[in-house]
């Protein structure tokens, strides 16, 4: 990565910006990150201390994979502008992500905006992935940061899926009883193999509209794993302390729905729940299937945390189940990308 320092002049302020270093850099990041996203997440329930230290763990195994795909060695790579005494006012994540690059936690801190350095380091980022050979860059803005999207777009980013995040607080899932699926589906086990990859990746391609996946395709590496990343795979979740459960739903024999759900074991980790359902018949079971994944939940849970879910803003059953289950929206996010010549 280029250490390379470049000084700029800013309201006769010096501000330098440098490639960040975890090991000397990650307790100030912290520190503004809490401060730039506490409203988001003291709402999500989410701890940057935790999310910071599964950077940590994994950052091992990124680097081994990194001897046999050189792309692995930036998936945790970002950006800083500290000022004359040294300190972090503003940072950026950018990484490689399979398909693209994906760019993340774009931060200034409140005393230091409204003088150019979030363009500054989102230009760097672009940069960075572009030499590193990306093809496209990726990022979510809230839909309330009506100055982030504006800078966004103005550096050529195109929006083109927007989301909601929403919430269930742990009192609220002493109630829920998984509702029947009707005549005709099933659910079992989920098991990865050739066959239920190769379901997974149709019912992927049918969920995705076709003007999303001209910005974020569907890869077939995301369901068809080389052997490394199969390895790794269940080291990965040992490390970072996540039980991931999951399902399969088929009518008749076609596979319709997945369920996938992570269970974090310590505080500051919400539990995730990972729905897809073929938009044919999310009418029809994206209820039982909701259902489902939050009573396992509910008898699984051993630590009170939020259960966190998202779905596109087009996904109106599965939504109308949210509402009807007592959770709350977090946040809406835009999907924005930029694709390289």
């Amino acid at each position: 990565m280029n250490t390379r320092a470049v000084t700029n002049k800013v309201k006769n302020e010096e501000f330098t910006l440098r490639a960040w270093d975890y090991e000397q850099d990650h307790e100030q990041v912290i520190d503004l990150l809490s401060i730039v996203f506490s409203e988001e997440l003291e709402i999500k329930g989410l701890a940057v201390k935790n999310l910071f230290d599964e950077m940590k763990s994994m950052a091992p195994i990124l680097r081994f994979m990194g001897l046999f795909n050189k792309n692995y060695k930036h998936v945790l790579d970002g950006f800083l502008i500290e000022n004359q005494e040294g300190k972090i006012v503003a940072s950026v994540n950018v990484g490689f992500a399979f398909n693209h690059w994906e760019i993340a936690m774009v931060a200034t801190h409140p005393d230091y905006r409204r003088r150019g350095l979030a363009r500054k380091l989102v230009t760097k980022a672009i940069e960075h992935a572009k030499e590193h050979g990306a093809k496209m860059c990726v990022l979510e803005v809230i839909d309330i940061n009506e100055p982030a999207y504006k800078l966004y777009s103005s550096l050529g980013f195109v929006h083109y899926d927007s989301i909601t995040r929403q919430k269930l607080e742990p009192e609220k899932l002493s109630d829920i009883t998984a509702i029947e699926l009707p005549e005709g589906y099933t659910i079992q086990d989920l098991k990865r193999n050739k066959r239920t990859n190769k379901e997974r990746y149709n019912l992927d391609l049918r969920t995705t509209p076709e003007d999303v996946q001209i910005f974020s395709p569907i890869n077939k590496t995301k369901y068809f794993k080389p052997l490394l990343i199969r390895l790794i795979r269940p080291i990965a979740k040992v490390i970072l302390k996540i039980e991931t459960s999951k399902w399969a739903f088929y009518y008749e024999d076609k596979l319709v729905g997945t369920i996938f759900v992570n269970l974090g074991r310590k505080e500051g980790s919400p539990y995730n729940l990972e729905i897809m359902i073929d938009p044919e018949h999310s009418e029809k079971i994206a209820e039982p299937m909701i259902t489902h994944g939050l009573e396992f939940i509910q008898n699984n849970a051993n630590i009170k945390q939020n259960t966190l879910t998202e779905f596109r803003l087009l996904e109106k059953p599965q939504i109308a189940v949210l509402n009807k289950y007592n959770f709350s929206k977090v946040e809406t996010m835009h999907l924005l990308g930029l694709k390289f010549e």
